[in-house]
């Protein structure tokens, strides 16, 4: 019983693997070069991206996500699924390429948080000032007073002095 099933399973297997070599598609006269395909597909991942968080600004602007993508490549849409296909087919070529796509994303990533903390930054080093300068205000001490014109005041206690 359990051979049959092994025989079964294992007529299956080659009959799939022998349709495979069948269906193998031919390399297309407009090949989308895998450089270009990275390119191609990150957009895409990008598009995608602001697609799935802010449709309705793309749907206002009236932006057809495929044309831009068709006209910046100057590809159009059988090339693209021609060379698609053809990628797919072989899929150590195609990992190779998804793993620089998901190099690029990572490195934008990094690059965009890296500016969303320098802006954070900035904007709470401004914040500080501008809460020194009400502070200062409220205190009718010139905020344009430059500190090192200043004198110190000598402490009242010294901190070495007093015993605990």
């Amino acid at each position: 019983m359990i051979y049959k099933k092994i025989l079964v399973l294992f007529c299956v297997l080659v009959v799939l693997s022998s349709c495979y070599k069948y269906n193998k598609p031919e390399e297309p006269d407009n090949l989308i070069s895998e450089e270009t395909m990275v390119h191609v597909l990150l957009d895409l991942k990008l598009i995608g991206a602001i697609t799935g968080r802010d449709k309705k600004v793309l749907d206002s602007a009236k932006v057809s996500t495929d044309a831009y993508i068709y006209k910046k490549y100057n590809i159009d849409s059988l090339q693209f699924a021609q060379s698609n296909a053809y990628y797919t087919y072989y899929m150590e070529d195609y990992a190779e390429i998804y793993v620089k796509v998901k190099d690029s994303l990572s490195k934008l990533k990094v690059h965009y948080k890296d500016l969303v903390d320098k802006e954070r930054l900035e904007r709470d080093t401004a914040d500080s000032l501008k809460a020194i300068k009400l502070e200062l205000e409220q205190l009718d001490i010139d905020s344009d007073l430059n500190i090192e014109d200043t004198k110190l005041i000598a402490p009242v206690s010294n901190r070495d002095s007093l015993s605990l």
